[in-house]
């Protein structure tokens, strides 16, 4: 998909990390950036950062797990012109085992995490598809999306949440005949608020960025932005698919 200087692109969570480098390719190439985030005094620094470099930015104060702010988050964008691109990016992490974390923990998480790609999809998809133009929805998964490990089970079930759901838009759009898009970015260690720095393999935010957009431009359903993790998924799901095989045996020789 080639991006169209012009357009519109929205992006969540965009005051900081992978968001904010995504708004900033975004305005590199450009597009008008509609910035969203929850939190109003990084948000406003953020735009200021991209109006400083010549960028044309909206600020839209939301919390992705409102269906009415995003419902306003869209309304504003399409008032301003053709979209092109909305980035789901906001996420958050609590960290326990699974049966100590509370109710109010998980529901916050897979709010954050799950459920705004879903509030973004319902709101954004129909008029894209409408408009007829190509477009893509561009959302921020994890390794999680695809690995799990222990003492983030709410972060780990929201981003396996994502694969599902990104496969089955993928799915259905062309089913539709609809000239938009879905990519699931796979991020390993980036260096951002929400990861540790000093990993020796975190890359930055802006080559994770790249990366997504360069996925985003050959309309790949995924992109992952470390070649080596890809090993520790084929052994995943080669152990999942082994396991279900040895449970079909085990049965078959019951019979």
């Amino acid at each position: 998909m080639r991006i169209e200087p012009g357009r519109v692109a929205v992006v969540t969570g965009g005051a900081s990390g992978i968001g904010y480098a995504l708004a900033a390719a975004a305005a590199g190439r450009g597009l008008h950036v509609v910035l969203s985030d929850v939190r109003a005094d990084a948000l406003d620094a953020a735009a200021g950062r991209l109006r400083d470099s010549g960028a044309a930015v909206t600020t839209v104060l939301a919390d992705v797990s409102q269906p009415a702010d995003i419902d306003r988050l869209a309304g504003t964008a399409f008032a301003l012109g053709p979209v092109q691109l909305v980035c789901s990016n906001a996420g958050i992490v609590v960290t326990g085992r699974a049966w100590e974390l509370t109710a109010a923990d998980w529901a916050r998480v897979m709010d954050v995490n799950f459920m705004a790609t879903v509030h973004l999809a319902r709101a954004f998809l129909p008029r894209l598809i409408e408009a007829g133009l190509p477009a893509s929805l561009l959302v921020t998964g994890s390794m999680a999306s695809v690995t799990a490990r222990p003492g983030i089970s709410p972060y780990v079930a929201a981003k396996h949440a994502l694969l599902g759901l990104c496969e089955s838009l993928n799915h259905e759009l062309a089913d539709a005949g609809a000239a938009v898009a879905v990519t699931l970015l796979l991020p390993g260690k980036v260096a951002t608020g929400m990861s540790r720095e000093d990993y020796p393999d975190a890359i930055t935010p802006d080559e994770a960025a790249r990366i997504a957009f360069d996925a985003v431009a050959h309309r790949r359903p995924l992109a992952f932005t470390h070649a080596d993790r890809i090993p520790e998924v084929e052994r995943r799901f080669a152990a999942i698919v082994a396991g279900g095989r040895q449970g079909l045996a085990a049965d078959s020789g019951r019979a």
